[in-house]
């Protein structure tokens, strides 16, 4: 019942249920987790890193126009201090959505690049374990192909969700698992051939 690239080793019905659902979890944790990091962590903190940048030079100008404006004057440095640091966070939050949607815009093609190794590497894994359970089942042809094709549509759709769900249009696109499912129906429901099973 364990995950096998042995493409040989027959699979029974409870092995592969038990290996679809090892595969879906771990690609599905792998692309939720690459797509957060890449379109919200490592953007978010190289926004705060620049806009940190741009309120401290913000900062340090109005600090200094200040302290030469009050030549001759009785220089107040904590209240001019406290002027320039507003300064620094308002040309700071100006520039935030600017920053930060390039920020985004930079990393967003890491984010379906790993989204599509995902996708590459659950549709060759999911074809092991659909052709482990077709030598079980000693089933050959066309419904062994319909069921890696299957396979293949219900695999990227697992691995681009994050993707679908951001752009809020994942339930367009849910037929495509469920014909995946349906294509590999005679593949999971044919019974084992030879009495093959595994017991590993």
């Amino acid at each position: 019942m364990t995950f096998s690239l042995d493409i040989h080793k027959p699979l029974s019905r409870v092995g592969f249920v038990v290996n679809l659902i090892f595969l879906t979890v771990v690609f599905s944790g792998f692309s939720w987790l690459s797509y957060g990091l890449m379109t919200n962590t490592v953007p978010n903190s190289s926004t705060h890193k620049k806009t940190a940048q741009i309120a401290q030079k913000a900062q340090d100008q109005a600090f200094a126009k200040a302290k030469a404006a009050a030549k001759g004057k009785v220089f107040d440095e904590k209240a001019a201090l406290e002027a320039s640091k507003a300064e620094g966070l308002a040309a700071a939050e100006k520039e935030y959505k600017k920053i930060h949607h390039e920020a985004s815009a930079l990393w967003a093609p890491f984010a379906i690049f790993l989204l599509i190794i995902s996708g590459i590497f659950f549709s060759g894994f999911l074809s092991v374990v659909l052709q482990r359970r077709a030598n079980a089942a000693g089933l050959k042809g066309l419904l062994v192909f319909l069921g890696h094709v299957g396979g293949w549509a219900y695999a990227i759709f697992i691995a681009f969700e994050p993707y679908l769900t951001h752009h809020q249009i994942a339930k367009s696109w849910l037929v495509a698992p469920i014909v995946g499912f349906v294509l590999m129906l005679p593949v999971f429901l044919k019974s084992e051939s030879h009495e093959a099973h595994d017991h590993h």
